[in-house]
Parts: C-alpha cells; structure tokens; sequence
C-alpha cells in the first residue's frame, strides 16, 4: 500500500498512474527527453517524447578514478569532432535574415576518413564541417543514414586525419548499470567537453515522438549530456564505445537529467551500409502501443497479461489496412477502455514488450509479410497477415 493511503482498498492500475503523477512533478508531472543537437542562432531543442517522472534513477555523481579518466580523455578526444551545418534554406533564416547552423558531435570509426554521428545533427541540409581536436576545419559529405535509428556516417578527406586513431564499437549486450562511462562532445560548441558517468540502465525509452518508432536498448547514462553532444560517444572504462549520445531529459524546470545513447550493436549491424550513400529503410507496422502490464491486464479484465496493448493505429499505415482497433489512453487523463488490440506474437513468436517488437522488426525488411496473433476482448485469439512497410521520418 501506497504512503500516506489510508484506506485498505488496493488501487486500480489507472489509480496507481494517477497517484505517482501527482506524487512527482507540479502540474502534469512529466519529464521530456529532447535531442541533443545544438542550433547557433536558433531554438536548439526539439522535444521527442513524454515520460512519467516517477522512476527515474539518482542522478548523483559517481566517485571515479582520476588516473584513468584523464587517460581515457587523452587517448579519446583526438577522434571526436565538431560538426557544424550551415542550413541552405532561406525558410529557415531568421527575422534578421541569419540562417542558423546546427551543430553536435561525431567520431572517427575507421581509418578511412570516416565519421558516425546522429542522423538528426545532418538531417536539416547543408553544407557539412568538421572541426577536429587540433582546430583544423574539414569538409565532409555524407554517406549511408538511417532515420529510424538515428545514425548517420559523414566522409572526409582519410589524408587529413592519417594518424588519428579511430575509436572501436565495443559489444553494447554486455553493458552493466554500474559501469563507469566517459562522455566526449562538442556541447554549446565546446571542444572536447568532457563528462563522467556511470551507465544508469539499459532499456526501453517509449517511441520517439518525431519518428513514432523506439530505439531498442537505449544506454542510459547520468554523465552531463548538453545541446551539441549529439553524435558522440560514450565510452567504457576500457575506451570502446558503447553508445552515441542521442538524448537527455529536461525536467518541469529545465533541469537536464538522464541521458540516452544509441546502444553500440545496433551500429555493428548496420556499418556495412551505414558507409555507403544509401538510406536504410527500416520495416513498419504503424501503431504505437505499451508493454502489458499486469494490473492494467487485471483492471480491464483482459484475456492475457502479456502483449503489447496498441494504443494508436497510424493513418495509412499497414495496422490501419489489416483493420487492428487502438485505444488512444492517456495515463492520468484519459483511462484505458479495453478496446484496444493486443499483439501477442509475431511468425510464432511470442511478444511480451513493445523492445522485443521492434527488434523482431530489425531483422526483416519493408514488404515483408508477417502473421499477427491478436487478442481483441474476450474472443479467442487470431491470426492475420500483414504486409510491413517502409519506415519514414514522420510516419
């Protein structure tokens, strides 16, 4: 039972909901995650989603090795750049006619001039260059990208950075909460900013509100992650990489939280195209949904507890042609009806979790043509086909 409750009724799941709300934050209680990037002239911050607040982790900081950190800072800081993107647009200048520049982070991965960053630090367009550790400025061009993962590979001239060593992509499965992590970027265009943390958790971190889409097994961290440290790296006590900072928490008063990193593996899996010109298209079912949880199973009367409960159906999308049902909840304001279906395999394999989804999806390829067994209401469960489609930004 719940402090201060004084009543011996167990509460409901929306109840539940409802009171870590109002036991958190003022107002809503809620805590954005935005992108990283920064803009020189402009609003830097795009908000991408809305998580509750009642579970974050201590943001306090660690007790490290000083030895090795400074270690770690001389023998990383020379691959890291500064990446900055004059935009080409005249939409997008200003009322005193400036056009703003974007800017982050990125990393040299191999010894042939190229560098991994965030898809949405070049997404906007533009002129693309490279400021290294020693001050000299680069052109780069850009390579592969994939939008729905949120990476992206730049090219500069290889005789440029000859004796720069390029940072290793360590195996982000065997990263542990507790492990001590280094952050490298070019924050408010700070070169070289340094930041110590430890991984806080691995895990979901919800979709991304401009893609609709969630990154599996996000590396969250508590070491600073600022504006402009989008695209660099985190690193291991080791010096491997282990994610690509991405995103960070603003809370009610626009204090920074937890950060979010693209978790090392995903990048391992994609470099083969990630270094060529081509945009990878990743599959789409085109809902948006939960993880079932039990009480929200046990208060809706629910025909399984384990699933995902889909609680948007996208416009256009695959999900709206094979006619699945939503049921658009809001916790704290809107409650759940149990209209709404539940996923509870895809091709035969069961789906406890809107992670293991989306990393089922990774594997396949737009087109492909998967079966769905559903459970809607209290009716048996059902199989359907369903054609995926292509991913887009925006979908």
């Amino acid at each position: 039972m719940l402090p201060n409750d004084d009543t011996n009724e167990p509460q409901s799941w929306s109840e539940r909901v409802q009171d870590r709300r109002q036991r958190t934050t003022p107002g809503w209680g809620f805590i954005a995650i935005v992108l990283i990037a920064g803009v020189i002239g402009g609003f830097g911050i795009a908000v991408l989603l809305f998580v509750p607040s009642g579970g974050l982790l201590s943001l306090n900081r660690p007790v490290y090795d000083e030895k090795l950190v400074t270690s770690l800072y001389d023998r990383i800081s020379p691959s890291v750049v500064q990446i900055s993107i004059q935009r080409t647009s005249s939409a997008s200048s200003n009322s005193f006619g400036f056009v703003p520049t974007d800017s982050g982070s990125g990393f040299l991965i191999d010894n042939e001039g190229r560098i991994l960053t965030n898809n949405h630090v070049v997404a906007s367009g533009g002129e693309i260059r490279i400021t290294l550790s020693d001050g000299r400025v680069l052109e780069a061009t850009r390579l592969g990208n994939s939008p729905a993962d949120d990476l992206a590979v730049l090219q500069v001239d290889p005789e440029e950075v000859r004796g720069i060593s390029p940072l290793t992509l360590a195996d982000s499965d065997a990263v542990k909460a507790g492990q001590l992590v280094v952050s490298i970027g070019s924050p408010l265009q700070l070169q070289n900013f340094l930041s110590v943390g430890v991984v806080s958790g691995i895990g979901e971190v919800r979709e991304l509100m401009s893609t609709h889409r969630p990154i599996p097994n996000m590396v969250w961290t508590n070491a600073r992650l600022l504006p402009g440290n989008s695209g660099g790296p985190l690193v291991n006590a080791d010096g491997n990489v282990i994610g690509i900072a991405t995103a960070v928490q603003v809370g009610a008063g626009g204090e920074l939280g937890l950060g979010f990193a693209v978790p090392s593996n995903i990048v391992l899996s994609l470099l083969s195209d990630l270094i060529v010109s081509q945009e990878i298209q990743r599959p789409w079912l085109g809902i948006s949904g939960v993880t079932l949880e039990r009480d929200l199973s046990d208060d809706l009367n629910l025909a399984t507890n384990t699933g995902v409960y889909v609680t948007q159906v996208w416009p256009d999308s695959p999900a709206e042609e094979i006619g699945l049902r939503d049921d658009p909840f809001i916790p704290g304001r809107r409650l759940p009806s149990g209209r709404g279906d539940i996923i509870t395999s895809i091709d035969g394999r069961a789906i406890a979790s809107i992670t293991e989804m989306v990393e089922y999806f990774n594997t396949l390829q737009p087109g492909s043509e998967v079966v769905l067994t559903i459970v809607r209401g209290g009716a048996d469960p059902f199989q359907i086909k369903v054609t995926l489609g292509p991913w887009s930004v925006g979908s």
